[in-house]
This record gives structure tokens, sequence and C-alpha cells, in this order.
């Protein structure tokens, strides 16, 4: 016994197809709220921390007079192979003093037994840069001390100059991963709510054609709409707000189709919760708010409490928003990491489509 037809599946999503394009509202919904959410958001948070202006960090360094034969050039070269050009500071206490007024944003502290990176960690959405900084000068600062080479290791490669890192160019990718979830659950919910309401699925239980076969058909409908809608508001933030990126094309349509899998079977799940359309709106949009707010996009996880990181990580829309900047080259993450994140979100995107669509029909025969 065949569980999905392809025959049928290709030309129900061939109805459905048209059927979208006829219902002009559905579609420019989904192709324009991201927009909207971007350039909302990006105004007010440019706004509120000068984020149109490039990066500028700056880092402080003391090192003793005692040690400055065995550290000085070591974390001077360190810092300058980092691209940032170090100010040598009188103590300890001075560079605290300046990372606390904002007059740097970096600090590194050596003492006979140790070397202290001292960071801002008000400097909010940067603070994955920061630790990578950090992560980058220690490796260097032990491969001059030990003089043992790494057999793996990070290597600078300049690139074309005129690309600057900015509060918005950082913010952005989060955003949009979050309205690209946003709209595929929400977009699967209130459809499916409202097929139910107007007992349009009810015709459909008389026919040959499976729950699932319809469910995928209506996801397919809406991947293609959404898909576009992320190219148009990557090309819209970087004509209103300077953003650039370093695409890396495959894991970008990657990350995108296998996240609008999960986000469309999140969606027929919460379809199935409630008979009533008001309240699967009500429901889907608390759903969706809590996700946000723990997605490390508006609060990074480096001000957030343990249990929050802890609940954070239950929500999907974490690791979508890290694989989007990851595809976008904003963000570092192994090969390895990406491939599985990937792979759980398009198995349980369609495993929840399957069951989804197989509980809807079954549930409306009662």
């Amino acid at each position: 016994m065949k569980i999905v037809s392809f025959r049928r599946l290709i030309e129900l999503t061939k109805k459905n197809f048209f059927i979208l394009l006829r219902d002009k509202q559905s579609l420019i919904s989904i192709m324009t709220l991201p927009i909207v959410i971007v350039i909302i958001l990006g105004f007010v948070i440019a706004g509120l921390s000068g984020g149109t202006s490039a990066v500028r960090v700056k880092m402080g360094i003391h090192i003793p007079e005692n040690l400055s034969s065995k550290y000085g050039n070591v974390i001077e070269r360190a810092a300058k192979s980092s691209g940032i050009k170090p100010v040598l500071l009188n103590s300890p206490d001075q560079v605290k003093k300046m990372i606390v007024d904002g007059e740097m944003q970096v600090g590194v502290s050596a003492s006979a037994s140790e070397v202290t990176f001292y960071y801002d960690q008000s400097f909010g959405q940067y603070n994955n840069y920061l630790m990578i900084l950090q992560s980058f000068m220690a490796d260097e600062i032990n491969e001059r001390l030990s003089g043992i080479p790494r057999f793996v290791g990070i290597e600078p490669i300049k690139v074309e100059t005129g690309t600057s890192l900015t509060v918005i160019s950082f913010i952005v990718p989060g955003v949009v991963a979050v309205a690209i979830i946003m709209v595929g659950v929400y977009g699967m919910a209130i459809t499916l709510s409202t097929h139910k309401e107007s007992e349009v699925i009810k015709r459909f239980i008389v026919t040959p054609v499976k729950g699932s076969e319809y469910v995928i058909s209506i996801a397919a409908n809406r991947y293609w709409p959404s898909l576009i809608s992320t190219f148009l508001t990557l090309n819209v933030s970087g004509w209103v707000f300077s953003t650039s990126y370093d695409v890396k094309w495959i894991p970008f349509i990657t990350i995108i189709t296998t996240g609008l899998i999960l986000a469309f079977g999140i969606g027929t799940i919460l379809s199935l919760a409630f008979k009533d359309l008001w309240t699967t709106m009500s429901f889907t949009t608390v759903i969706l708010i809590t996700m946000m707010l723990f997605s490390n996009v508006y609060y990074p996880f480096s001000i957030m409490p343990e249990y929050m990181r802890i609940i954070s990580h239950l929500f999907p829309i974490t690791y979508f928003a890290a694989g989007f900047r990851y595809s976008l080259g904003i963000e570092g993450m192994f090969l390895s990491r990406f491939i599985t994140i990937n792979l759980i979100f398009a198995l349980c995107g369609f495993l929840l489509l399957f069951i989804g669509g197989k509980l809807l029909f079954r549930f409306e025969r009662k």
C-alpha cells in the first residue's frame, strides 16, 4: 500500500498552486511579512544602537615589565594578526576601567601564570564576534609560546575592503530566520484551520486523496513564495541598511528548505489542536512569540541566565537562526553540525506532515 501517490500529489499541488495565485491576500502576506518585520525592527535597533555604523573594536593590553620579554611581542602580534591594533596600558585596573567606560571593547592582561581576556558584555550582538576573537588570539599565543604549529587551525584570509560589520547586518539574518519560521508555522496552521471551518476537508475525505498528500501539496505551494520572500528581504535590507553578506548558496537554500519543512509540519500539528480558527490563531501566536524571544536573535545567549539558555535550546528556531547566519557567512559552525541540523529538520518536518495529514482526515471523519 502506497503512503503517497506521486501522480495525485502532483495534480493536487498544481490545483493548489492556482488557488494560491487567486488568493492574493495570502500570497502578499507570505512575501511581505518578513520584509515588514525587518524594516520595522531595523529602524528601531538602528535608532537605539547606531546600528548602521561600522563596528569599531578597540583593544587595550597590559604586560608587566618583568614579563615583556616573554609576552610582549607574542600578545601584540596575536592582536595584530586578528586585524586589531592594540593600545598599551599601564595596569590591569586601567584595562578594566577603559572597558567599563566604553573606551575599549576588549582587553588583555598578562601575569606570570595566565593571560586574562576581558570584553564588554554589553556589546550585545557582537559578543559572538568577541568570543571568536578571544579563541583566535588564544590559539595564536599558544602557538607562538610553544613553538608547536597547530595541526588544525583557522587561517585569517584577507577579503576585499569596503564591507563592514554593523549591528543591523548581524541582526537582520536572525530576524529573517524568525520571520521565515513564523510565516511557515502561522500560514500552515491558519490555512488548515480555515479549510476545516469551511468544510473543504470534508469534501476531500470522500475522494481517493490522502491526508498526507493534501497537506504536502499545500506546504509545497507555500514554499516558493517564502523562498522568494527571503531573497527580497535580504535585498531590501541591503538597500535600506547597507548590509552585505558572503552567501554560501548551497547551505543557504538547504537551511531555508529544511526550516520551512519543519515549520509547515509544526503548523499542521497546531491546526489539529483546536477546532476553532481564532483559538488556533491565538495559541499559535503565543507559541511563536515565545520561540522568538528565546531564539538568540533579540536577546543574545551571553546576557541570558542559564535556565533561559536551556529553554532556548529546546526550540528549533534557535538552531535555524544559527544555521541561517552560517549560510550568510557571519557565524562559524562545524559542517557536521550544520548537516545534522538540516537532517533533523527535514526528517521531523516530513514526519509531522505525514502524521498531521493522516490525523487531520481522521478527525474530520468523526
